[in-house]
């Protein structure tokens, strides 16, 4: 069976209230960038809930995704009915890009 996957309001509205409907003149993202990349990606991956690992309930998995503009992102899934996940929330990791730039050159 098929798993449904969607985005919850909570995490919507922190997608929106992050990156904004706009590009900033300095570089940063939007809200639009974030669904079509990152987002988009944790849609798919969540397909494969069953597999992903799990620390305190089945219910809830976690998928990590590394994308070039936003870093290190971790997504939170909630099975909420048998065959739907809801991606609750996510959290992006702020140290990744300060770590990357202090890596010494190989």
């Amino acid at each position: 069976m098929a798993l449904k996957i969607r985005v919850s309001e909570f995490a919507a509205e922190k997608i929106a209230d992050t990156y904004g409907p706009e590009r900033s003149t300095t570089g940063r993202p939007s809200e639009w960038d974030f669904w079509s990349g990152p987002l988009a990606a944790a849609l798919v991956g969540f397909r494969d809930f069953e597999n992903l690992l799990w620390h305190s309930l089945p219910e809830i998995r976690t998928l990590h995704i590394v994308d070039p503009v936003f870093g290190v992102l971790v997504f939170v899934g909630v099975l909420i009915e048998p065959d739907t996940v809801e991606i609750a929330d996510f959290e992006a990791d702020l140290d990744y890009w300060s770590m990357i730039e202090s890596d010494p050159n190989d």
